[in-house]
């Protein structure tokens, strides 16, 4: 039996997440009063902030984000769960601090500059603005 889980997330804006997702190449719908997770035979689908389709990430089935008063919490099917963990969630972390630098450095004046390396680090240069 396939039911969705929850997974609260150290991010606070739903935005950030959204734009994360979609600099991961990750299309994501959303919808003012929410949107339905689709569910199955086996678990009703749950509303959710954020959907992503299945595939996402080598996903079975969608999944979403939704805001609560902890932060972002990931809602995704039980038989995912330990796949986004580990391949997504690493991902998105790395993708919103990236966000949360180039926002800082715009807002100070700083020119920041990302480079991806072979091995997969990522550097972020910051210089003054010219």
């Amino acid at each position: 039996m396939s039911r969705y889980v929850s997974v609260v997330l150290p991010l606070r804006e739903l935005d950030d997440v959204a734009l994360a997702m979609q600099r991961l190449g990750i299309e994501v719908q959303r919808a003012i009063d929410g949107v339905m997770l689709q569910g199955s035979l086996e678990c009703p689908g749950e509303p959710v902030d954020l959907r992503v389709d299945p595939d996402a990430f080598g996903t079975v089935e969608d999944f979403g984000f939704a805001r609560t008063a902890e932060g972002i919490r990931l809602v995704c099917g039980e038989l995912d769960r330990t796949r986004l963990q580990e391949r997504m969630l690493p991902a998105l972390q790395a993708e919103v601090a990236t966000l949360l630098v180039e926002r800082a450095a715009s807002a100070s004046g700083v020119q920041a500059a990302m480079t991806l390396e072979p091995d997969g680090t990522r550097r972020i240069k910051l210089g003054r603005a010219q």
